[in-house]
């Protein structure tokens, strides 16, 4: 697996940036991410992991699941 330290962890300026960067990065790494795929990958510690973890993965799931319908006319459809 290829890790990217994108630097944005450090530069959110409130908690839920940090959220936001951390399930993100959740997402990025895909199904089966480990901690410390997530601490290579964000240059963070276990503690700062630890103190969102929770919240960044219901971000990651709730980004994931949701979707954007697509209206069609009705004439095109048909």
């Amino acid at each position: 697996m290829r890790f990217e330290n994108h630097h944005a962890y450090p530069h959110c300026r409130n908690r839920q940036e940090q959220i936001a960067c951390v399930g993100e990065a959740m997402r990025r790494l895909g199904d089966g991410c480990t901690a410390s795929d997530l601490k290579n990958s964000l240059g963070i510690t276990q503690a700062q992991l630890e103190g969102i973890a929770d919240e960044a993965r219901a971000y990651a799931v709730a980004a994931s699941t949701i979707q954007t319908r697509v209206t069609v006319p009705a004439r095109r459809a048909a």
